[in-house]
């Protein structure tokens, strides 16, 4: 988790964050989309899978990677006025879910306790 006070107004903050095109920008990744087909896939990507703006919550679907290597997390930013034109931010990133590991893979057998 990440919390600052940002120098901007919550107006000018929550444009930055939804407008995908300035988000892109703000958090160095690229909008998925389908107007992005002819990226690999190998920068970050997200896509705003939620957006409240009377709550000052916006929520990111982050992929990091492409293909079988891609891992999927959410990113979860809130605002709010901080007083003095300021804005208030709090930037939660969400670890991305694991899958368990079979058993029976073709790998090294893992150690057991005794």
């Amino acid at each position: 988790m990440v919390e600052d006070i940002l120098a901007s107004p919550p107006q000018t903050v929550w444009r930055a964050l939804t407008v995908p095109e300035l988000a892109a920008d703000w958090l160095g990744a690229t909008p998925d989309d389908a107007s992005a087909d002819h990226r690999d896939g190998s920068e970050p990507g997200f896509a705003i899978e939620e957006s409240a703006p009377d709550e000052g919550r916006v929520v990111y679907r982050w992929r990091d990677g492409a293909g079988a290597a891609a891992s999927v997390s959410r990113v979860t930013v809130e605002i709010a006025p901080a007083g003095d034109g300021a804005t208030w931010f709090r930037l939660t990133h969400e670890a991305p879910a694991r899958a368990p590991r079979a058993a029976n893979m073709n790998g090294p057998p893992l150690a057991s306790a005794a």
